[in-house]
């Protein structure tokens, strides 16, 4: 029963953006300009976060200090999450990456989930410091971690994927599909399927270390030092 609540509940989520994308369409359609070539189209990519009106997004990124560093962490991402960042991630060892810590403003989405996924098959252990932020598509790298702890005064934040392009129309409609992608990866990493539901319609989100806990973002909000403890996965034959 509760399978099926929880399925239920992802259907309408889904419902709900795929609403959004058909409204978006037909404004699409109706306020297009001509197309004077089928050749040229608009470059695009998904970048930095940014919400509608950004403000604050903005005020964050200008008034965060920098946060301490754990002495455990094996690896840290303290940048914009790119395609070169992945490769990096990709090609290091599950030791390399017992131990996470993130400070990152996020970035580019289909990176930020293979990130995910190699995290949480290297039995991983994620970490946002105190002082520390896990903006946009980084909630989907912490999503990853098997063990998934932050400090105190950490701060997560959520909104729709933004895309960059020249044809403020399509940068919409891939708003809401970079959106769909991240939440489905973040749901299938553990994450409650009532983040369709809550999260706000082009606009900030954001949480502190213990309302990301009721998401099922943060497992464990801790004051002091961190131990990582590390899940190690025995492979037949190894």
């Amino acid at each position: 029963m509760e399978a099926m609540m929880a399925l239920n509940a992802r259907l309408l989520g889904l419902l709900g953006l795929a609403l959004a994308v058909l409204s978006v369409g037909v404004w699409l359609v109706v306020s297009r300009d001509p197309i004077n070539s089928s050749i040229v189209r608009p470059v695009s990519f998904f970048a930095a976060p940014v919400a509608e009106g950004g403000r604050l997004f903005s005020a964050l990124m200008e008034s965060r200090v920098q946060a301490g560093r754990s002495s455990e962490a094996t690896f840290i991402i303290d940048e914009m999450i790119t395609p070169v960042v992945a490769g990096r991630v990709l090609a290091m060892t599950d030791a390399e990456l017992a131990f996470v810590e993130l400070d990152s403003v996020g970035g580019d989405v289909q990176s930020s989930i293979d990130i995910a996924r190699r995290l949480r098959s290297a039995g991983s252990h994620t970490h946002v410091a105190s002082g520390g932020k896990c903006f946009s598509a980084c909630t989907v790298i912490y999503q990853g971690g098997v063990e998934r702890t932050a400090g105190e005064d950490a701060l997560f934040l959520l909104h729709y994927a933004v895309q960059v392009s020249d044809d403020p129309n399509h940068a919409r409609v891939g708003s809401v599909w970079g959106t769909v992608t991240l939440i489905e990866a973040m749901i299938d990493l553990g994450a409650d399927v009532s983040i369709y539901d809550q999260m706000p319609g082009f606009g900030d989100w954001l949480l502190s270390s213990r309302q990301a806990v009721d998401l099922g973002l943060v497992q464990r909000v801790v004051s002091g030092p961190v131990v990582a403890e590390r899940v190690f996965t025995q492979k037949a034959g190894a």
